[in-house]
């Protein structure tokens, strides 16, 4: 999997988890929202974008440092070598039932 759709879908979840805590705690503010996104919506909205966008680099920087970036070509390399015969022989003979569809 790439590194940059591991760290959307992170930060995806960790923003939709931060609205709905954070919704709740602030329904006292429910009458003033028109008033404070008509004086602050672009500051608050620039600050949004900013905070998800370093959400997203560093999650993205820790794939790319611990190796999860290489992950899904790796284990596509270990399994086409498997296919081919070389590797294990237990896991062989697994892919092979499995192909053929003889489960026991």
């Amino acid at each position: 999997m790439q590194p940059w759709k591991i760290s959307a879908g992170l930060t995806a979840a960790l923003a939709g988890s931060v609205f709905l805590i954070g919704g709740s705690r602030l329904e006292y503010l429910a009458p003033h929202w028109p008033t404070i996104l008509a004086e602050h919506g672009i500051a608050l909205a620039l600050h949004a974008v900013l905070a998800l966008s370093v959400v997203a680099a560093t999650i993205y920087v820790v794939a790319r440092t611990t190796g999860l970036a290489d992950l899904g070509s790796r284990v596509d390399l270990a399994e086409r070598s498997v296919r081919r015969g070389e590797g294990d022989a237990d896991l062989i003979e697994a892919l092979r039932k499995d192909t053929q569809g003889e489960w026991e």
